[in-house]
C-alpha cells in the first residue's frame, strides 16, 4: 500500500493525515495511549486504533515502547493529534468508481463469494456469480485465499459500507451506449455460414449477417473476412431483452430507412426499463446483503469465543 512516509516533522503543522511516524509510548490509559512523536504535544492513540482488537491497552502496549504510527486526523488550531497503528487505506471512498481495475489479494472465503484486499476503506466482495464469465459451483474453485486477483468496481455504497467487485472484465460499451447507426471498430471472433460475430466491447458480440456485408453473393463469410481481423461496423439493431446486436458493414451502402430505424423510447418506456433495472439491482444487492450478514454474524460469534477461551485460561 501506498503511504505518506516523510522525515520527521517539526511541527503540528506540518502533519497530514496517513503520514507515517515513529514514537514512543509515554503513557498508557483505559482509553488508549499517548505517544510522544518528537513535536510540542503528544498523540492520543485509542483503544479502537490499535492494531488488534484487546480488552486492555497493556495487552500490547507499555510506557516506552517504540512503535510505527499514523496520523489519523489533525486539529492544528487546538494542537491536537489522533494516531492510529492500523496502516491508512491506499484508497478512499470518493477514489471508487465503477469499472476501475485494481490488483487485490483474496483475505478469505465464504459459499457466497470471496473477500478482496484493494486498499479500500473495507475489503471488496465479488459474489460467486462475479467471479467467472461461466457457472462456478464453489468460490474455492477459482480462487484461494492469499491468491493476488484481477478485479473491477462493480458497485460502491458507502452508507453501508460495501464494495461490490467483479472478476468479469466490463463491456467497455454498455447496452445503454448503442445507439442505431453508431460506428464501431471491432474484431472479427468467429464465422458461421450466415455471418460473422464481431466484438465491438459490449457486453454480447454483435452479428455481422452475411447480407449486410455490402459485397453481394458469399458462399462462406470466410471469402471476405478473417478471424482475428479488425473491422469498422455500423448499428443496425440493438435487442437488449434477447441480448442480440445486429451489425452492417461501414460503407456497404446500407441505409437506414425510416422502418428500419427504431424509434427512440417514450419516458414511460425508459421509466419502466430502469425501474425493472433498480429492481433486479435491488434483489442482488439484497442477497449479497443477506449472505454478508450471516458471516459477519458467524466471525463474531468465534470472536467472541476465542476471546471467552482466551479469559478462562488465564
Amino acid at each position: 500500500m501506498s503511504e505518506q512516509k516523510n522525515t520527521q516533522p517539526t511541527s503540528i503543522r506540518d502533519l497530514q493525515p496517513k503520514m507515517r511516524l515513529e514514537g514512543r509510548v509515554t503513557k498508557v490509559e483505559l482509553f488508549g495511549a499517548l505517544v510522544d512523536i518528537g513535536l510540542e504535544r503528544e498523540g492520543l492513540l485509542h483503544i479502537s486504533q490499535l492494531p488488534e482488537r484487546v480488552n486492555r491497552v497493556t495487552d500490547i502496549l507499555h510506557e516506552g515502547d517504540q512503535i510505527t504510527v499514523w496520523v489519523k486526523e489533525v486539529n492544528k488550531k487546538r494542537g491536537l493529534v489522533t494516531l492510529t497503528m492500523i496502516e491508512p487505506p491506499r484508497l478512499e471512498w470518493r477514489d471508487l468508481q465503477p469499472k476501475q481495475k485494481y490488483v487485490g489479494k483474496v483475505t478469505r472465503i465464504e459459499s457466497f463469494g470471496a473477500f478482496v484486499d484493494i486498499g479500500a476503506p473495507r475489503e471488496g466482495l465479488v459474489h460467486i456469480s462475479r467471479l467467472s464469465p461461466q457457472r462456478v459451483e464453489s468460490v474455492s474453485d477459482v480462487v484461494q485465499v492469499g491468491d493476488e486477483v484481477t478485479v473491477w468496481v462493480h458497485e460502491v455504497n458507502k452508507k453501508a459500507g460495501r464494495i461490490s467487485l467483479t472478476m468479469v472484465e466490463p463491456p467497455a460499451v454498455d447496452w445503454d451506449d448503442l445507439r442505431i447507426g453508431d460506428i464501431y471498430r471491432g474484431k472479427v471472433t468467429r464465422l458461421e455460414s450466415f455471418g460473422a460475430f464481431v466484438d465491438i466491447g459490449a457486453p454480447r458480440e454483435g452479428l455481422l449477417h452475411v447480407r449486410d456485408m455490402g459485397v453481394g453473393y458469399l458462399d462462406h463469410p470466410s471469402e471476405f473476412l478473417e478471424v482475428g481481423e479488425e473491422v469498422e461496423v455500423q448499428v443496425l439493431k440493438v435487442d437488449r431483452r434477447r441480448g442480440r446486436i445486429e451489425l452492417g458493414m461501414k460503407g456497404a451502402g446500407l441505409e437506414l430507412t425510416e422502418e428500419e430505424m427504431e424509434e427512440p423510447p417514450t419516458v414511460m418506456e425508459l421509466a419502466l426499463r430502469q425501474a425493472l433495472a433498480e429492481k433486479a439491482r435491488q434483489r442482488q444487492r439484497q442477497r449479497e446483503e443477506e449472505d454478508e450478514t450471516r458471516a459477519r454474524a458467524r466471525r463474531e460469534q468465534e470472536e467472541i469465543l476465542a476471546r471467552t477461551l482466551e479469559q478462562l485460561s488465564r
